[in-house]
């Protein structure tokens, strides 16, 4: 695989309503562990992967602070909406700005979600055009489960309270192609709606995820990561 032919998305351009108690000076992807942005931490695992390719941060609120921060680094482009598009609407719109071709592949994550997958792994045992990270989980009130059969995700179940020991979108996507997009005509989307359309006909590849999954959306598992990255640097993980 050559690592350079995969453009690498991070969508960073959310308002981080819920995480403002604990964090409201700044996007919550630059929300700091201890003194460093959150998307540092996310930047090292990719780069474990893909050290030389360009990352492209997906942005809007607030998104001068991301620009200033990581100005010096060539290697990483922030992309910033005039306007939020939504999930899939900002992806859409990356990928038009850099004009790519349909035949290009994208590696698109959460900017507040820390994962540590073998990307590697992921994008080599694709065998459709959309592979989604599944993390298994205990509790999944907070999120939405994946229904699957076999390694295929067939569906999306909404988000209840209850439901434990499941697999949910993790928010890291990989595309081989582009072809997804091409035939999409809305500018403002959220991108499981469009999985959903898509699954009617299609395979997404679900790849099993079974390790460290943080969402700093809210101020207990903003905590939670500030401790996972204490105990990291105490050599406890």
């Amino acid at each position: 695989m050559d690592k350079n032919n995969i453009n690498i998305f991070i969508l960073a351009g959310g308002f981080g309503t819920r995480l403002r108690s604990v964090v409201n000076d700044v996007p919550k992807p630059m929300a700091p562990i201890l003194n460093i942005p959150f998307l540092e931490y996310q930047i090292k695992e990719i780069r474990k992967y893909f050290p030389s390719s360009r990352i492209y941060l997906l942005t809007h609120y607030l998104s001068e602070i991301i620009e200033d921060y990581f100005r010096s680094d060539k290697s990483i482009i922030v992309l910033k909406e005039k306007k939020p598009l939504g999930t899939g609407g900002s992806i859409k719109n990356a990928i038009n700005q850099l004009q790519l071709i349909e035949s290009e592949s994208i590696l698109v994550f959460n900017g507040d979600t820390y994962i540590a997958p073998d990307l590697n792994s992921m994008v080599k045992n694709s065998k459709n055009k959309i592979s989604i990270l599944g993390s298994l989980q205990n509790n999944c009130d907070r999120y939405g489960t994946l229904i699957i059969e076999n390694n295929f995700i067939t569906n999306f179940n909404e988000k209840k309270v209850g439901i434990n020991n499941s697999y949910i979108n993790a928010g890291c996507y990989y595309f081989n192609n582009l072809e997804f997009f091409t035939k999409i005509k809305e500018e403002i989307f959220a991108i499981e709606d469009k999985f959903k359309e898509y699954l009617l006909n299609k395979k997404i590849d679900l790849f099993r995820y079974h390790d460290i999954f943080i969402d700093i959306g809210i101020p207990e598992d903003y905590d939670k990561m500030i401790k996972y990255i204490k105990d990291l640097n105490n050599g406890e993980r």
